[in-house]
């Protein structure tokens, strides 16, 4: 079966999505806008290279973008409203997987 490359990217970008540490990542530069490095390690409370090595992988999938000056460098979500609508839909379908759960674990 062949796959085409919108279905390809599609399962690259869920894939990249599964770590909860991008997923964390993603969703505060959805929520809080254009952050430094720093910050984002303060905010997920992981180590720097831990977030390097997701960050890259999500600029990889095309969801995230920078910028550089000097020492210091910004990152942001390039597509705000769809990721946004992302985020929704995957809360939607969580809650309805987990409706029947107890308890969250």
């Amino acid at each position: 079966m062949r796959i085409l490359e919108k279905k390809f990217r599609g399962s690259q970008l869920c894939r990249t999505l599964s770590y909860p540490i991008a997923y964390a990542i993603a969703w505060l530069l959805l929520e809080k806008g254009p952050l430094e490095l720093d910050d984002i390690v303060k905010e997920v409370q992981r180590s720097k290279p831990a977030v390097c090595h997701q960050l890259s992988k999500l600029r990889l999938v095309n969801i995230v973008r920078y910028d550089k000056n000097w020492r210091r460098t910004r990152y942001w979500i390039k597509y705000p409203q769809e990721m946004r609508e992302f985020f929704k839909a995957c809360d939607r379908v969580i809650t309805r997987i987990t409706s029947r759960l107890k308890k969250d674990y």
